[in-house]
């Protein structure tokens, strides 16, 4: 399957939910060239996916990503390398082989997984460019079919790569459009959440019976209607919930 259209807001979450859902494997390639997006955001990334999981995140497309981040971190000089790409065994991540060589720890490992995720997260804010997906059957360059120069050797579920993505938006103005109305309600589509959910994303999990609105879960949470909103908003987005129209109470049934 090949999946291949522009990147608009929230079609990462979209897709990712198929990945997940089918334990999809693959690659993802996102190309943002667009003179309106910040500097650092422009360019082509990368995201490999195994069986559901996000695997590896580069912003480059030679296969050394993971290796000059390894330089800009100052934990491995360019002469040694320089010498990674012949040395790692063909089916072992670069990470994993640098560990168990103590050329980096696991702690520094950990780190750098993170910082590529942050490259993931930083996506989920574009609102224009493109994307295309493969899986991996159809990938042409069969050889980097799985990135193992990329790879650190850990891995994280897709569903909670977009949540940590989803929180650590900043501009929701953006995508006002998009909040579930105030006087909506909202019903579970599942019957339990695939992620861990914080405090206020528990409370509306817990009110999600299609007939409380946001402003009475707003009420019941002790948080701002926006809050409320915006957080609802990144469980409809993950699958987890739908927004409901609530009939007015108040009004004549002539059914």
């Amino acid at each position: 399957m090949t999946i291949r259209s522009r990147l608009e807001p929230f079609s990462l979450p979209g897709l990712f939910q198929v990945i997940e859902g089918r334990n999809k494997s693959g690659r993802l390639m996102v190309k943002t060239q667009s003179p309106k997006q910040p500097s650092q955001l422009r360019g082509v990334y990368v995201v490999w996916f195994q069986d559901g999981y996000i695997i590896a995140v580069s912003d480059r497309l030679n296969y050394r990503g993971l290796i000059e981040l390894i330089e800009r971190l100052n934990y491995l000089s360019p002469v040694v390398t320089q010498k990674l790409r012949t040395l790692c065994p063909p089916g072992v991540p670069l990470g994993v082989y640098l560990s168990r060589n103590r050329l980096l720890t696991k702690e520094k490992l950990n780190f750098i997984f993170q910082l590529q995720l942050h490259q993931l997260y930083n996506l989920f804010e574009l609102e224009s460019g493109q994307f295309q997906f493969d899986e991996s059957f159809e990938l042409k360059d069969k050889l980097f079919t799985i990135p193992w120069l990329e790879m650190t050797g850990h891995r994280i579920r897709t569903i909670q790569a977009a949540m940590y993505a989803l929180r650590l938006t900043e501009n929701w103005q953006t995508f006002q459009d998009y909040l579930p109305a105030p006087i909506s309600g909202i019903r579970a589509l599942v019957k339990q959440p695939r992620v861990k959910l914080l405090s206020l994303e528990r409370a509306i999990w817990n009110q999600a019976d299609g007939n409380t609105s946001l402003n009475e879960i707003a009420f019941n949470s002790q948080q701002s209607i926006q809050a409320t909103q915006v957080t609802a908003l990144r469980l409809i987005l993950l699958g987890l919930l739908e927004e409901t129209f609530i009939r007015d109470k108040n009004s004549d049934d002539f059914s």
